[in-house]
């Protein structure tokens, strides 16, 4: 592969169509879901490659609740002769009704779309952010469920175990009242003037284990909450979650050590993030907390669907990355049960928002780890 050919990208990373590709707009229903009124269907993508060839390896990415669609990787990988497609469930912009089984039944139909319709030779998860585990479920499932088309190898990239983890590492410990936004134990507060980076081992572990009794403590709520619709006869209801921008790497880069600014999350400022409308789980539902975000019910967590990889997979880190640090993907690594599997660290932002050299040396990676495998 040519660097000649990604190079041409620098500055064309999302939504311009490199010259010479072609994106292809995808509308389907799943089988557990139905188009709507308006006319929409419940799943939609757009297909990437090179015109007039039909590319006999193709990539797909997906996530949680992000629009993948037009995916900075699409163009930078149809350019090199792949398939790629962006694929959006019925959760996209839905944060608040996602449901697993029903995410997987969406995943399961643009598989069986790229089987239908173009028919490749092998199709390569790419599980980005939050879709890293995501599609590892999908992919457990399926090596269980016969109705499943199992992807031929995994891309983890940027992925942290799942989001009930990533979200309670990103609590703020200090809330005491979920209801008052600004309630705040001083004690708890990693903002605080009394607490400063580089933090205590034993503010650390208090801090820690503080962020999973809140998550426990809206469990607890939630599933009294349950009953308590039930017993009235009602079915679900939302609430809102406040200050989820508080994870103490934010803010203390000699925990999880990497090239990380600090101060600094995904919204900037962490402390003004954190007292700002929340970047994770904002509006829950009932159910929608049991399934994605506690650490006692979830389901969607990588710790769910590692043992069930037979696959080859690879996990890539970037080591500039503000949200997911290079435990994560350790931890991916070491649960990982494929016996052909890889661990990197390249340079680079979450996105590679930065592009240039960056986004050409983890797209040559990504390459010619799939050619070495699958071509």
């Amino acid at each position: 592969m040519s660097a000649g050919h990604i190079e041409t990208l620098n500055g064309v990373v999302t939504s311009e169509v490199p010259e010479g590709i072609v994106n292809e707009f995808v509308g389907i229903n799943s089988r557990s879901s139905q188009r709507y009124p308006t006319g929409q269907h419940a799943c939609q993508g757009l297909f990437w490659y090179k015109d007039g060839t039909q590319p006999d390896v193709v990539f797909m990415l997906t996530h949680y609740t992000a629009d993948y669609m037009e995916h900075y990787l699409a163009g930078p990988l149809a350019l090199q002769g792949y398939g790629v497609l962006g694929w959006n469930t019925r959760f996209t912009g839905a944060e608040d009704r996602f449901i697993l089984d029903d995410a997987i039944d969406d995943i399961a139909a643009g598989v069986h779309w790229l089987q239908r319709t173009n028919k490749p030779r092998k199709i390569i998860f790419i599980g980005n952010s939050g879709g890293g585990s995501l599609m590892a479920a999908y992919t457990a499932k399926a090596a269980t469920d016969n109705s499943l088309s199992s992807p031929d190898a995994f891309v983890f990239l940027n992925a942290h175990p799942g989001r009930a983890d990533v979200l309670t590492n990103w609590l703020d410990p200090s809330v005491t009242d979920e209801n008052d936004p600004l309630s705040r134990d001083p004690s708890l507060d990693m903002y605080s003037e009394e607490n400063k980076p580089p933090y205590s081992k034993d503010f650390i572990d208090r801090y820690r284990s503080a962020q999973k009794t809140r998550n426990h403590r809206i469990t607890a709520w939630v599933k009294k909450e349950r009953v308590r619709f039930e017993q009235s006869g009602a079915t679900d209801r939302v609430f809102s979650l406040h200050r989820t921008l508080a994870d103490l790497r934010f803010m203390d880069t000699s925990i999880d050590s990497s090239d990380r600014p600090a101060p600094a999350c995904y919204a900037g400022d962490p402390k003004r993030g954190n007292y700002n409308v929340s970047l994770l789980g904002r509006s829950c539902t009932l159910r929608t907390w049991l399934e994605m975000w506690s650490l006692q019910d979830s389901k969607a967590g990588f710790e769910h669907s590692a043992g069930a990889f037979r696959i080859p997979a690879i996990v890539i880190q970037s080591t500039c990355d503000v949200g997911v640090y290079p435990s994560d993907a350790q931890y991916l690594y070491d649960l990982l049960a494929s016996k052909d599997k890889e661990l990197h660290f390249v340079k680079g932002g979450h996105f590679f928002e930065e592009g240039g050299d960056n986004l050409i040396a983890v797209l040559r990676l990504m390459c010619d780890w799939v050619k070495k495998r699958l071509v």
